[in-house]
């Protein structure tokens, strides 16, 4: 199977000027968001207290800074999700805060799959090392892709936002997969956010309960993913 290439010789000069020109604006943006806040947001999130004042702070509602700060991070990942996650809870309770979540997530992967599908591999370039998305390209031609994609956004620990870019350069159907991977990601926001709510009432036990299934869940997740996949890129090595 043909592996996702870095660059086209053939693109002339004038069709790579919209591209170049979007990545450094983004790239640019990145730089201000990251010296302005990015120093201090993991500190922020993880204060949450503090955060929630740092929401309130904007001239537009919290919620709507929320969901850009998630989106965002869903893009260009500044902090981990899961201090967004558990400080969503904290500030709106487990239901409130998985739908601002979801949202911001929803709205992120969206940008991710316009900006590969209009720009491309070159695009990508600017944000990442575009040689591991090769690492999934087993997907592409999975007779059951959406049923891996299900599982992969639903098990923790999977690089879930690498994979996104790399379903931007595929033919997969945009609408189709933002539902599945929407569905499949509920569990694990809902836990995140379920654990910052039990903060409200000062409920460290259950937080801590909470928290170390998460974390076990996650490890796990990763070690078991991690064998399946490498057995998919095996057998498409085979093939």
């Amino acid at each position: 199977m043909k592996k996702l290439q870095r660059a086209s010789k053939a693109i002339p000069p004038k069709r790579l000027a919209v591209p170049v020109c979007s990545g450094c604006i983004l790239l640019v943006s990145f730089l201000v968001l990251y010296f302005t806040y990015g120093k201090r947001l993991l500190e922020i999130v993880s204060d949450y207290e503090l955060f929630k004042a740092w929401l309130s702070q904007f001239p537009v509602p919290a919620q709507l800074v929320f969901v850009f700060v998630r989106a965002f991070q869903t893009i260009v990942k500044i902090i981990p999700a899961e201090p967004l996650e558990i400080a969503s809870g904290y500030i709106w309770g487990t239901f409130g805060g998985f739908c601002f979540c979801m949202l911001g997530t929803e709205a992120g992967s969206l940008i991710i799959l316009f900006i590969t599908r209009k720009f491309g591999i070159k695009f990508i370039n600017y944000f990442m090392d575009t040689s591991k998305l090769n690492e999934w390209s087993f997907i592409k031609n999975s007779k059951r892709k959406y049923l891996m994609l299900f599982l992969i956004y639903l098990v923790p620990g999977t690089p879930k936002d690498i994979i996104t870019y790399f379903i931007g350069l595929t033919n997969t159907k945009m609408t189709l997969f933002l539902l599945i991977t929407g569905v499949a990601r509920i569990p694990a926001i809902i836990s995140s956010t379920w654990c910052g709510s039990t903060l409200i009432d000062k409920n460290y036990a259950a937080f801590a309960l909470i928290f170390f299934t998460i974390t076990v869940l996650s490890v796990g997740g990763t070690v078991l993913g991690t064998k399946y996949f490498n057995k998919k890129r095996e057998a498409e090595k085979n093939i």
